[in-house]
């Protein structure tokens, strides 16, 4: 999905605009419903079983992604800060994921038996299918205000999606 919404960067006409976003929501989408669930499952792993401080920069490279998810969800596909959030997006991502499976991924193969490792990828697919759609900035991100908060959010977040349309092919 980010190569191409690197491939509509600038677009012109409406069509592209539109295409645009609607890469860009479905990617916001994704996001936030792996980060959630990576917050409330892989890291309360990783900070008992592996390093505290590897699942705090894990949450904090979450914090800093849901911001500019929720500041790119706020702008039109053609203003250029659009373009902007988007690439500042992609970066941290890009970043997020080398630090995960250089580092993280590797220590927890270290720590974690594959069979457990396998259980805890199936929650993660199981739990990413009733997480929040939409970025919450101001819920922190560990695991107990997660769950607390996910249900509500996550119902909110599906009813404001099908109101308008975000995540639908149509």
């Amino acid at each position: 999905m980010f190569t191409e919404l690197e491939s509509l960067r600038g677009a012109a006409t409406d069509e592209a605009r539109s295409r645009r976003k609607d890469v860009a929501e479905q990617v916001t989408i994704e996001l936030v419903r792996h980060s959630v669930a990576e917050e409330v499952l892989v890291y309360a792993q990783v900070e008992k079983k592996v390093s505290e401080a590897e699942a705090e920069r894990a949450r904090k490279d979450h914090a800093g992604a849901e911001e500019t998810l929720s500041r790119m969800e706020k702008l039109d596909a053609h203003d250029p800060a659009f373009d902007d959030e988007l690439a500042t997006l992609m970066r941290e991502i890009r970043q997020h994921i080398a630090e995960e499976e250089g580092q993280m991924f590797a220590h927890m193969r270290q720590v974690i038996d594959e069979d457990e490792l396998r259980k805890l990828g199936a929650r993660v697919e199981a739990f990413k299918k009733a997480a929040p759609t939409r970025p919450h900035p101001h819920v922190p991100n560990e695991p107990l205000p997660r769950l607390a908060a996910g249900p509500a959010a996550s119902l909110f977040d599906r009813l404001r999606d099908i109101a308008t349309g975000r995540g639908t092919d149509d």
